[in-house]
């Protein structure tokens, strides 16, 4: 079974978070928490942040991600593995 990534958690923004918040916390994490690769971040992190960043920021992709998750199964937290 394949994980469903969740963009809004790799952000760290809610939901209903409109896209000047997204666009702010793409920036810090990149810039200000140093997550870019060139500042000592992780390729592989900065990509999957990229990824979130793409789908979230562009309204059709967000809309699209957003009937996946909605016609997605829920995990319970308590059945959730640990992070």
């Amino acid at each position: 079974m394949k994980t469903r990534r969740d963009y809004y958690r790799i952000l760290h923004v809610a939901p209903d978070a409109p896209g000047a918040v997204i666009k702010a916390s793409y920036r810090a994490l990149m810039q200000g928490l140093r997550a870019h690769p060139d500042l000592g971040g992780d390729h592989d992190g900065a990509a999957l942040i990229n990824e979130a960043y793409a789908t979230l920021s562009d309204p059709d992709r967000r809309a699209a991600y957003d009937r996946l998750l909605a016609a997605s199964p829920r995990v319970s937290p308590a059945a959730a593995p640990p992070p």
